[in-house]
């Protein structure tokens, strides 16, 4: 689950983004919502989702996402808190 936050956070950082922004990626369930804290760097909300949905490949494949049913999504959230994309895990 940590691998999601810290491949988007070196994918950032290696880019050297201008003019960057903040984008936190959430998981959310039915009941629980497991808050990413760290967040990555991106220039904007369609680089933000070009590496969440990196980032949930390598998971998927990987079988880290295994524990996580039907109806978990990964919400993009700005630095202001305000979910900007959310789609499903799988």
């Amino acid at each position: 689950m940590r691998l999601i936050f810290q491949l988007l956070l070196a994918a950032a950082v290696t880019k050297g983004c201008e003019l960057a922004s903040n984008f936190y990626f959430d998981l959310r369930g039915s009941r629980t919502v497991i808050i990413d804290q760290e967040g990555i760097v991106a220039k904007d909300l369609n680089e933000a989702i070009v590496e969440a949905l990196a980032a949930l490949r390598e998971m998927r494949a990987s079988g880290e996402l295994d524990e996580f049913g039907d109806g978990w999504k990964l919400a993009i959230r700005d630095d202001k808190g305000v979910v900007q994309k959310a789609f499903s895990i799988w």
